[in-house]
């Protein structure tokens, strides 16, 4: 063999041992590729069901903001109905002030005095109030028996005066 046929030998070892790590690579950057492509599609298929979900729940709140609009719109009808409700009281309570300072709540006051006074002068006591019955109660010195006591009022009715 000679110096040539020994060089080419050399390089021939050398290519089919370069062809042979060339091939190792290829075949560690197929398991890659194929490892991450399995990865992509995991993660792409957490990521649909994260989006479905979010989907779902934004749909939820907006079903929640519609029905939270409809019970505004009540509230909103609720304090309209309420302020016509107010004013509607309003005018009542000022005719009934306009009624009682006006002449009808004059002749309504005439007429009640002119009842108590003849009432209080025919001796019966004021008309149209009955009179409270009389209560025993036991006063300092009395012992169990007690004595009749009267409401303050009822000194004004009776005539008598309280002790």
């Amino acid at each position: 063999m000679n110096t040539a046929q020994l060089a080419a030998l050399i390089a021939a070892v050398f290519f089919a041992a370069g062809v042979c790590v060339a091939a190792y690579a290829l075949i560690k950057l197929a398991r890659l590729l194929s490892e991450a492509t399995r990865v992509l599609s995991g993660t792409r298929e957490q990521t649909d069901l994260l989006v479905r979900q979010a989907q779902a729940a934004i749909d939820r709140t907006n079903e929640q903001l519609d029905r939270t609009d409809a019970i505004t719109a009540n509230m909103n009808e609720v304090s309209a109905n309420v302020a016509e409700l107010t004013e509607h009281v309003s005018t009542l309570a000022g005719l009934g002030r306009a009624l009682a300072a006006g002449p009808v709540g004059k002749v309504a006051a005439v007429t009640y005095g002119v009842r108590h006074a003849v009432g209080i002068r025919r001796g019966g006591g004021v008309t149209g109030v009955p009179a409270a019955p009389a209560v025993s109660v036991p006063g300092p010195g009395d012992g169990a028996a007690g004595r009749p006591a009267l409401r303050p009022g009822a000194a004004q009715m009776t005539g008598r005066q309280v002790r």
